[in-house]
């Protein structure tokens, strides 16, 4: 194992970038959320639009349109209030605290405002690395991660970063 820094970033997470990390979780981390909601709601308007044995295309579009909103709206109403909920339970002072990230070439150390010490993981231990136009999103598990803005790091640590993850992660990397 290489115990050669790489490179160090700074990064912290404020309340707006917790509610853009919801969305992307919500939306965007698998490619088949939408297309599976626009799916289940073609079933049922299909369902609905079947009346004294005979298809109405009218009826059908209408009601799969409906049902597609009301599915992205019910969706967007749980993400806001799981967003207003976890600001409004944030003791620790998460918001806005300072992490500071060492990269190496095997594993990456985390060190935060918020906890004492420090927190050695290794690459293959991440669950899945997602990039966004604004974020670099590190799972650790499937329901744990951790954010790092791209507005705190320069291009070249953006490059550096992104390669590294490239190379480290094979598959569980992707951009979104």
């Amino acid at each position: 194992m290489n115990d050669n820094k790489l490179f160090t970033v700074k990064t912290s997470m404020g309340k707006e970038d917790y509610h853009k990390f919801l969305y992307i979780a919500t939306f965007l981390r698998s490619k088949m959320i939408i297309p599976f909601i626009l799916l289940i709601a073609a079933l049922m308007a299909a369902f609905l639009a079947y009346g004294d044995n005979q298809f109405n295309v009218t009826k059908f579009i209408a009601l799969w349109i409906l049902l597609a909103m009301v599915a992205i709206l019910t969706i967007i109403f749980k993400v806001e209030r799981r967003n207003k909920q976890r600001i409004k339970t944030d003791k620790t002072g998460v918001f806005n605290s300072q992490e500071t990230l060492d990269f190496y070439e095997d594993y990456l150390i985390i060190k935060s405002t918020v906890f004492e010490g420090e927190s050695k993981i290794k690459y293959s231990q991440f669950y899945q690395v997602l990039e966004s136009k604004d974020y670099f999103i590190t799972y650790f598990n499937m329901n744990q991660a951790s954010l790092i803005r791209k507005k705190d790091m320069d291009k070249e640590t953006i490059e550096m970063l992104r390669s590294l993850y490239e190379n480290t992660m094979g598959k569980k990397y992707k951009r979104i």
